[in-house]
């Protein structure tokens, strides 16, 4: 990969100005989708139009990093006492956590049923429990990457669920299931790890 410099210049094919030169500047260069952008890094500006032609490919890890932190809110409704769910579950983990760390919890459950670490099977069925059979009076808020919302949509599917909070709730009594009555604490150890990092 050949690296480019601030103030290098380049022959480019512009959009706008046909056949051009373009200097390597720093600027913020919005996602393809538009869904965000990426600030303060090195691209091509076409020295006519001063619109950015390319971006070089060392700044891919800087564009998938920010890329990866644009986040979107994700509100869902749940009964009050799935909240102590996972602040009980949370300090079985380490009792020196705060309540935050349960929003990390379920985007790690979320992660390990979509990905197929942990088993998907009965997660469906525990929305059935008598456990799950309550008003949902409570707001519970996070904020989700692209790739996260990608995984509950897919677990949303896969485990033939209408609503994302149906997901959510499912995912919660899953970790009621594993970690509060301590049907499987397999993963224990490794969430210790990860709550470690968290500190």
């Amino acid at each position: 990969m050949k690296i480019v410099k601030e103030g290098d210049t380049r022959s480019v094919l512009c959009h706008h100005c046909g056949k051009s030169t373009a200097t390597y500047l720093l600027r913020d260069v919005d996602f393809s989708d538009r869904s965000g952008s990426v600030k303060n890094i090195l691209a091509a500006v076409c020295n006519g139009c001063q619109q950015v032609v390319s971006v070089p490919a060392q700044c891919t890890p800087q564009i998938k990093q920010a890329f990866d932190q644009s986040r979107q809110p994700l509100e869902v409704r749940v009964p009050a006492h799935f909240l102590d769910i996972l602040n009980v579950a949370t300090q079985k983990i380490d009792d020196s956590l705060s309540e935050e760390f349960s929003k990390t919890l379920i985007l790690y459950y979320l992660h390990a049923l979509a990905s197929g670490r942990y088993t998907q099977d009965e997660l469906k069925s525990l929305l059935s429990s008598e456990l799950a059979q309550a008003k949902a009076s409570k707001r519970l808020s996070m904020k989700i990457s692209q790739r996260q919302m990608a995984e509950l949509t897919a677990l949303m599917q896969q485990q033939n669920l209408s609503k994302i909070s149906d997901v959510v709730k499912a995912v919660i009594l899953k970790i009621n299931q594993d970690l509060v009555q301590g049907k499987n604490l397999s993963g224990l150890a490794e969430l210790r790890n990860v709550a470690a990092a968290f500190c």
